[in-house]
């Protein structure tokens, strides 16, 4: 099954909720949820890459290939203050893009 919650600062995002699948079958919100999943992730990676300076994306881009989305989202966690933020934000993003 995709995972449908990703862990930011200790603290759980289910993305079924957050994304609005909660009334679809379960079936389908599996479908869905892991195709958006790994769109959201990539983003908030992405996003979060542009709050680094070269040096510090130079330094973990190595690590960050090796690792799954959820120790990379915990490695990017750790390095950027407002991580949180930016996940909140990417999840928003998507959302309302989803359902224009």
């Amino acid at each position: 099954m995709a995972q449908d919650k990703i862990t930011i600062k200790g603290k759980e995002i289910d993305l079924i909720k957050e994304l609005g699948l909660e009334g679809l079958p379960i079936e389908k919100q599996k479908e869905m949820l892991e195709r958006m999943a790994n769109v959201v992730n990539k983003r908030i990676i992405l996003r979060a890459m542009e709050e680094l300076s070269e040096d510090e994306v130079m330094e973990i881009n190595s690590s960050l290939v090796s690792l799954d989305t959820q120790e990379a989202l915990n490695l990017l966690d750790e390095k950027i203050p407002n991580f949180d933020k930016i996940v909140s934000e990417e999840i928003a993003k998507f959302q309302e893009e989803m359902l224009k």
